[in-house]
C-alpha cells in the first residue's frame, strides 16, 4: 500500500474516533476530567493525599502515569480554547461556530485523545512485529477496541500501547528500551502486571550478562511517580499506596461485570469474601497454568513462545481471578494480533464475546432490541464461550 493512502486511511480512522469521542460521556470521564484538572490546580506533590472533599466524584485511584496523562489532557484542553479564541478575534475569516463547539466537545476529545492516540501506537507496533499491514488495520477496525478507546474513553489502549512497545524492543534485544516502556505502563496501570513473570524468565534465558538492566522498570515507576512525593520516603508510600487504594478496587464481588468463570458458577453478585475458597481456588490455577507457562518458556526461550505464553497468561488471570472487570481482557488483543492468521477463530469470537461484555456494563447507545438480549443465561452462555476458548487457545499453543 502507497504511503500517502496509508496516511488517508490512518486520518480517516483518526476523525472517525475523534467524532464518536463526542457521541457520549461514561461516568469515569468525571473523574479522569476531575483529576486532571485538580493535578493542575494543586500540584503534584501530595496529590493522592489530598482529602476526600477536594473531589467532586471520588479521590484518584489510578497510578501516577493515568494522573500525568489526564493532566496533560486537560492541558491540551486549555491550550487548544485559548488558541481557537485566539484566532477568532485575529482573523476575521475564522468561522466562529468552531468556538462553541470546542467549548461543547473539547473536554471529551482531549481527555480520550491519549487512548484514540495509543490505538495508533499499537497498531503500528504489530505491523512492526509481524511485517504484516494488515494486522495493523485489523486492530484498528476491530469495533470492541475502538468502542473501549474512542467511544468510553479507557486508558486500556495506552497501557497496552507501552507494553507492546516494550515487547517490540524486546525482540530487538534492545533491553535498556524494552525495560523502560514496561516501567511507564505498569505506572499507567497494573494491567500488564502478569507479564512480568514470563518477561524475567525469557530475559533470563536471552540476556544473561544484561540483567541488571531490569532494575530499569522499578526504577522508571519510582520516576514517574517521584514527582507525586518527592521524599525519600517514596519507596514505602508507594507501596501503601498501591496496596491500600490502587490495587484493591472499589468492589468485592467475585466477578465485577466479567464474562469468566465466577460469574458463569455464581452470576454477578456474589461477594468474594463470603463464598468459601474462591480467594484461593482463582490463584491456584492461575498459578498452575504459570507453572506450566513457565516451564514451557524456560525449555524454549523464544519470542513467539513469550507472546502466546503471555496470551494464555492474561486470558487465564481474567476468567479465574476474583473481582475482574470486563475491560481487563483487553491485553488478550494485541498478544492474539501476533498469533494471525493462526488462531483467527479465537480472535474472532472473543472479540465479539469482548464487545457484548463491555456493552454489559455500560449499555451506549441504549438500543433496546441489544438490552433485551443480556438475560442470565445468555451472559453466562458468553462466559462459557470465554472457558472454550481458552481451553482451545492454551491446547493449542502448548503442544510443542
Amino acid at each position: 500500500m502507497k504511503r500517502s493512502t496509508t496516511i488517508l486511511i490512518c486520518l480517516i480512522l483518526l476523525v472517525f474516533r475523534l467524532w464518536l469521542a463526542t457521541q457520549s460521556k461514561h461516568g469515569d470521564m468525571y473523574n479522569n476530567l476531575d483529576w486532571g484538572r485538580g493535578a493542575a490546580q494543586y500540584g503534584l506533590a501530595r496529590f493522592y493525599d489530598l482529602p476526600k472533599e477536594v473531589w467532586p466524584h471520588s479521590r484518584p485511584n489510578q497510578p501516577a502515569g493515568s494522573i500525568l496523562l489526564h493532566l496533560a489532557s486537560y492541558q491540551f484542553n486549555n491550550f487548544t480554547s485559548q488558541l481557537i479564541n485566539w484566532l477568532n478575534i485575529g482573523l476575521p475569516i475564522f468561522p466562529s461556530k468552531l468556538v462553541w463547539w470546542w467549548e461543547q466537545s473539547g473536554e471529551l476529545i482531549s481527555i480520550k485523545l491519549p487512548s484514540i492516540l495509543a490505538d495508533f501506537a499499537i497498531a503500528a507496533a504489530l505491523v512492526r512485529l509481524t511485517k504484516k499491514s494488515w494486522i495493523g488495520w485489523l486492530y484498528l477496525l476491530n469495533p470492541a477496541l475502538w468502542y473501549n478507546s474512542g467511544f468510553w474513553g479507557q486508558t486500556d489502549s495506552v497501557v497496552a500501547a507501552f507494553a507492546i512497545w516494550s515487547l517490540v524492543w524486546l525482540s530487538k534485544s534492545r533491553l535498556l528500551l524494552s525495560t523502560i516502556f514496561l516501567g511507564a505502563s505498569l505506572a499507567t496501570k497494573a494491567s500488564w502486571l502478569p507479564l512480568i513473570p514470563l518477561y524475567l524468565v525469557y530475559c533470563v534465558r536471552k540476556f544473561t550478562s544484561q540483567l541488571s538492566t531490569l532494575l530499569l522498570v522499578p526504577l522508571t515507576i519510582l520516576a514517574v511517580f517521584f514527582p507525586f512525593h518527592p521524599r525519600l520516603d517514596l519507596p514505602t508510600w508507594l507501596w501503601q499506596l498501591f496496596t491500600q487504594r490502587l490495587l484493591p478496587g472499589e468492589s468485592g464481588f467475585a466477578s465485577v461485570s466479567a464474562f469468566n468463570l465466577w460469574h458463569l458458577i455464581f452470576g454477578q453478585n456474589l461477594n468474594s469474601d463470603s463464598a468459601f475458597g474462591i480467594n484461593l481456588i482463582g490463584p491456584a490455577i492461575i498459578l498452575i497454568i504459570l507453572g506450566v507457562l513457565v516451564h514451557r518458556l524456560w525449555k524454549k526461550p523464544d519470542f513467539p513462545h513469550l507472546v502466546s505464553s503471555s496470551a494464555i497468561l492474561f486470558f487465564a488471570v481474567f476468567l479465574f481471578a476474583t473481582r475482574m472487570h470486563e475491560r481487563y481482557l483487553y491485553p488478550l488483543f494485541p498478544l492474539l494480533s501476533l498469533g494471525l492468521p493462526t488462531l483467527w477463530p479465537v480472535y474472532l469470537l472473543a472479540s465479539l464475546s469482548y464487545l457484548t461484555n463491555l456493552y454489559y456494563q455500560w449499555y451506549a447507545p441504549f438500543i433496546p432490541a441489544l438490552v433485551s438480549l443480556y438475560s442470565v443465561q445468555f451472559t453466562k452462555m458468553v462466559s462459557a464461550v470465554n472457558l472454550g476458548l481458552f481451553a482451545y487457545v492454551f491446547h493449542s499453543q502448548t503442544q510443542d
